[in-house]
């Protein structure tokens, strides 16, 4: 009598562990408003920015990043009871990000920063949340929504739309 012999094995697809990249550059292009921010023309101000991201991710839940954005404005804002000019302000930001749950890509956004500005440098603190959406090849596309609490009584919130890659 002959012997059937099964064996079972495992296939082994690609592991998350091994496909997980922990570096994301993104461009990004918005526009923030401020109650606060005034020109001599007008009260009510959009302001575009231009955005570059840089993030470190240890796992699918944790990372830091560092945010940085260009304002394309002048204008002003009150401060202590003066006007201080604002001239294209660059806002630098160190936040953690975290993502709760790996199916939805929801990232939120939160740490300090500073606006370095030439007339007046402001401290920031950043809160936000963001979304990628993979578009093939470790591209994604991204919005953001951050709101900036500038020198602990300026607000600003911004809408972002960015490009990004992971490697």
């Amino acid at each position: 009598m002959q012997m059937i012999q099964f064996s079972f094995g495992q296939e082994h697809s690609h592991d998350d562990h091994h496909d997980f990249k922990h570096f994301r550059v993104a461009a990004l292009i918005g526009h923030a408003f401020s109650p606060e921010a005034n020109t001599e023309t007008s009260s009510f101000l959009l302001i575009p920015t231009f955005g570059l991201d840089i993030q470190y991710w240890f796992s699918h839940k944790w990372g830091i990043a560092l945010k940085n954005d260009l304002e394309i404005a002048e204008y002003s804002v009150e401060d202590s009871s003066k006007d201080i000019k604002r001239e294209y302000p660059f806002i630098m930001a160190l936040p953690v990000l975290f993502s709760p749950w790996e199916s939805s890509h929801f990232t939120f956004i939160a740490g300090p920063g500073i606006e370095i500005e030439s007339h007046k440098n402001f401290s920031v603190m950043r809160l936000g949340v963001g979304s990628e959406f993979e578009v093939g090849n470790h591209w994604d596309f991204s919005p953001e929504l951050i709101y900036d609490l500038k020198n602990g009584h300026i607000n600003v919130l911004t809408f972002a739309l960015g490009v990004g890659k992971r490697f």
